[in-house]
């Protein structure tokens, strides 16, 4: 085995008689290089647009969360169910806190503007241990109450404007918005009025986190939805905020087999659940893109059989001598086979340290901006699985296609 890595190893970096053989090695190494640092490159990004998105729109809600496993509300002892079993003073404390919370559609107005029909979502002081939403907030402190009996809101950026609603500042006034969802059980056709119940709330803050979330709610204190929605004993679901150490598969597969175990009917619900077609269509785009890029690669490994091709023709006497000398058959297609393989991996891993280099350096030097954005520069985040196999894909295809043009070749020159 190490006489025709050596002979490979020769044939491959001499020093002496270059040649144009030499000079097409030289353009393949550079093609595989470039073409597997776009992948790794591409793929960090797709990586990082994932974990913004993730990010974006996991700051009003919880990494994992109580839903029902059917109809729209689990009753108010979830919260305490859980931490009885997984709080702090549990014997196995995994989740920090439980926040009830309440979502639900309503239609808010103000004054004499046109309505418009929002997402109303409540939440108690808990919900700030469980997911960053103060953060969001223009205040960036969640103040649920006006004045004493009057309860605060914080509109997203999209439905401010919709309603037409220009300064918050206290000092000058707050607007007064009523809020009116239907009555469960009530016919809208008739008792029009008798069929919604109305709430009032002044408008505390602004919150902003993309133009999607921020056109579609609205946040309220627990007591204000519940009333709203005539919720007194039951809640949308309760989001978990996990301890620091707790590892998210592990927590949500422990607490999925207390509730099957007891039989409850309801199930653990994941950010990535939630969002799951935002993140199915970014993965899904993700290896396409490494699919496309592969066939670039079968285009690049075409240089590396040229090169092998013109090689075998240059070493014919060579071949030969090897022959005379017992290096026949299988053995004397491993010396270009090799050679093969040494190009693709030269090449590959040339491109990888190129790829990292420029992901690295888009992380902490943001070459590329993104103006208007709420984030600076475009995102990045490295996977050892993508390098890895980005790598493999280019030794499998740059291998698999050597070994067969050398095969071939060898054997016409050894009948030859």
């Amino acid at each position: 085995m190490r006489l025709p890595i050596q002979l490979a190893w020769r044939y491959a970096w001499t020093r002496k008689n270059r040649s144009l053989t030499h000079l097409i090695s030289g353009i393949s190494m550079f093609v595989i290089a470039a073409v597997t640092a776009a992948m790794i490159a591409i793929l960090s990004a797709f990586n990082g647009i994932e974990s913004v998105v993730t990010e974006l729109f996991g700051t009003l809600d919880a990494p994992v969360a109580v839903v029902p496993t059917e109809g729209s509300s689990v009753p108010n002892g979830v919260g305490t169910w859980v931490m009885d079993r997984f709080g702090p003073e549990s014997t196995n404390p995994v989740v920090q806190c439980a926040a009830a919370v309440i979502e639900d559609e309503a239609v808010v107005a103000w004054g004499d503007g046109q309505p418009h029909v929002v997402t109303v979502l409540g939440f108690d002081s808990t919900m700030l241990q469980a997911a960053p939403i103060e953060s969001t907030l223009r205040s960036q402190t969640w103040n649920p109450e006006f004045t004493e009996g009057a309860a605060c809101v914080a509109l997203g950026l999209g439905v401010r404007n919709m309603l037409g609603i220009g300064s918050l500042d206290a000092e000058k006034g707050l607007p007064a918005l009523q809020f009116r969802a239907p009555i469960r059980g009530r016919k809208l056709s008739r008792f029009k009025e008798r069929a919604f119940h109305s709430e009032s709330a002044y408008a505390c803050d602004v919150f902003s986190v993309n133009a999607e979330i921020d056109r579609k709610y609205t946040l309220a204190p627990l007591d204000l939805a519940r009333a709203l929605f005539k919720r007194p004993e039951s809640v949308t679901r309760f989001e978990l905020g996990l301890a620091a150490e707790a590892n998210e598969p592990e927590v949500t597969r422990l607490i999925q087999d207390a509730i099957d175990a007891a039989g409850e009917p309801w199930r653990v619900r994941t950010r990535a659940e939630k969002n799951a077609l935002i993140t199915q269509t970014n993965r899904a785009e993700k290896w396409a893109t490494f699919v496309i890029l592969s066939f670039i690669l079968v285009v690049a490994a075409f240089n590396v059989m040229a090169s092998l091709t013109m090689l075998l023709l240059e070493k014919r006497q060579d071949i030969e001598v090897l022959n005379a000398m017992g290096l026949t058959g299988w053995r004397l297609e491993q010396v270009f086979a090799w050679q093969g393989v040494m190009i693709n991996a030269v090449g590959g891993l040339v491109g990888a340290a190129v790829g990292i280099a420029l992901v690295w350096g888009q992380q902490h030097f943001g070459w590329v901006k993104l103006q208007g954005s709420v984030i600076p520069a475009y995102p990045v985040e490295l996977a050892t699985g993508d390098v890895l196999g980005t790598l493999g894909v280019v030794v499998l295809i740059g291998g698999i296609g050597s070994g067969w043009m050398v095969r071939n070749l060898v054997r016409r020159f050894g009948a030859a």
